[in-house]
């Protein structure tokens, strides 16, 4: 989240806001806001303030961009304070005492909330504030303008949480509902063919009949011409009158069944499509909207299309996230996902069923990779590393230990990539230990062959001689008949030790066959 400069924001570059909020709805929400807004970055330092927030302190922009927002608070220990606690809870309200650009001192009501680059995950923070001295109540009459401005200012804190963003739209909608003094505000989402149109959220004062829930057919070849321009991404304005002055009967009819006198329908576009609209009600004689109420408005639809857009996302993720773990947990290998801070993601059944042998802890997700598994040596880190780095897969086989227990790991690392970038690494492991010892086995077994081959051809060397001995004593002999069985005898061990040359020699390619494909 770059917005050190102004221009960035005025140039609507949408890759460097906050999640869920464009670049263009930013500079319209934080500059035309009557409350003082400002943007603190990842290291404290202010890197955008609004004109509402500089009259307020007394500042230029130039004297509070890269300087720490510690110093709007008279206290820095107390503006520490309050930053630690937003940054552990993720949201912070309460009164401070300012200080001023000439050193004077006010009291000062902070509204505090934590939003992640979702590019780099950097926490950064979002002030918005009011001066609580000045007068209030009957002293001074309430501006509509300004209430709406505060309305939409205080709407990004309440959609941090993905979990509470129901209650999240409901609130917003009174707050909108009470500052522009609409009777109705609600949110209609149309069906998939575009026949029907319901309200899934609704505010409206007291004793209106609540819409929420009931659905309007449209007529598929004839719908309204509001919902036409609506469905093509028009901001529409229903008073009953068509364009060419004449009264309209659908959009009277709309306004009889709503009780109001004019509405407001603003898009909602969810990636990219048109999917409903956000419609504000007004039953007063004479009302309308004007053009800055509509701006602001349509600000506060950006809002709540940015949450609804992360909710969906997280509901799909989510979804595919059980879907790789069903997949995952029919693999017999051990399989982790971490994150580049080696944070544990997904881990299958055989993972946490290893863990559960070597006594470790089995609830890993969310965890650090080394704490889940603390005996695995630092080269595993620069294994990591040098996947992260490269954005290559990465095989290897490692000799461990865990207490008395010696274990070897064979793992293959795999990159996933984000927008050209390494975001993940699965790991796959397998404990080939008693593989390794079948094979040290088998090792050892063809060695001793080999050695017993090699000295059984030194032992047939050995009986050779001795007969060549013999039969040359033999020939010595005056006796013709005992030369002759001896001769006999002699050739009979020969053709034997022949025999065991054949056998050996069938044996040494087979030992071959064998260490070449076992």
């Amino acid at each position: 989240m770059d917005l050190n400069t102004t221009s960035r924001l005025e140039a609507g570059e949408t890759h460097h806001t906050t999640p869920g909020i464009t670049a263009a709805m930013l500079q319209q929400v934080i500059e035309t806001s009557l409350s003082g807004i400002c943007i603190v970055d990842q290291e404290g330092c202010i890197a955008f303030a609004n004109a509402s927030l500089l009259a307020m302190w007394g500042y230029d922009l130039s004297e509070v961009v890269g300087k720490p927002v510690t110093r709007l608070w008279l206290s820095p220990e107390e503006a520490r304070d309050c930053i630690d606690r937003v940054l552990s809870a993720g949201r912070w309200t309460g009164t401070v005492a300012a200080r001023r650009r000439d050193a004077s001192s006010f009291s000062s009501r902070i509204a505090l909330s934590t939003v992640r680059d979702p590019g780099t995950a950097d926490v950064w923070l979002l002030l918005s504030c009011i001066e609580t001295g000045a007068k209030r109540g009957g002293e001074e009459a309430p501006d509509p303008r300004r209430s709406l401005e505060r309305a939409v200012a205080s709407m990004p804190a309440r959609f941090i949480d993905p979990a509470a963003i129901d209650p999240a739209i409901d609130d917003s909608f009174e707050d909108l509902g009470r500052a522009c003094g609409a009777c109705r505000v609600y949110l209609a989402l149309f069906n998939d063919p575009r026949t029907h149109l319901g309200a899934t959220h609704e505010w409206c004062r007291a004793g209106l009949v609540p819409l929420r829930g009931e659905l309007h057919t449209l007529l598929k070849d004839d719908p309204p011409r509001w919902a036409v321009r609506v469905l093509k991404g028009e901001t529409v304005i229903v008073n009953g009158v068509s364009g060419d002055g004449r009264p309209d009967r659908v959009e009277r009819e709309l306004l009889e069944r709503h009780g109001a006198t004019a509405a407001l329908m603003i898009p909602l576009r969810l990636n990219g499509a048109v999917v409903g609209f956000v419609g504000y009600d007004l039953d007063a004689d004479g009302a309308c909207f004007s053009d800055e109420d509509v701006a602001l408005l349509s600000a506060a639809v950006h809002i709540i299309a940015g949450a609804l857009d992360r909710k969906q996302s997280e509901y799909i993720f989510r979804e595919s996230e059980g879907l790789y773990q069903i997949v995952l947990d029919a693999i017999t290998d051990t399989v982790t996902v971490v994150d580049t801070q080696l944070t544990v993601l997904l881990a299958n059944d055989a993972f946490i069923t290893w863990c559960e042998d070597l006594g470790l802890e089995t609830d890993v997700v969310g965890k650090d990779l080394f704490t889940v598994v603390p005996f695995f040596p630092p080269a595993t880190r620069q294994l990591y590393d040098r996947v992260i780095r490269t954005g290559r897969p990465l095989t290897s086989e490692r000799s461990l230990s865990s207490g008395d227990r010696a274990m070897v790991l064979r793992e293959i690392r795999i990159p996933i990539f984000e927008h050209g970038e390494v975001a993940r690494v699965v790991t796959v492991a397998r404990d080939v230990t008693a593989q390794r010892e079948v094979e040290d086995l088998k090792s050892k077994a063809y060695a001793q062959i080999e050695r017993n081959m090699e000295q059984f051809a030194l032992l047939a060397d050995h009986i050779r001689n001795p007969l060549q001995a013999i039969m040359g004593r033999a020939e010595l002999l005056d006796d013709a008949e005992t030369r002759e069985k001896i001769r006999q005898q002699v050739q009979r061990i020969n053709g034997i030790i022949d025999q065991l040359d054949e056998r050996w020699g069938e044996s040494r390619r087979l030992s071959t066959f064998w260490r070449r494909y076992s």
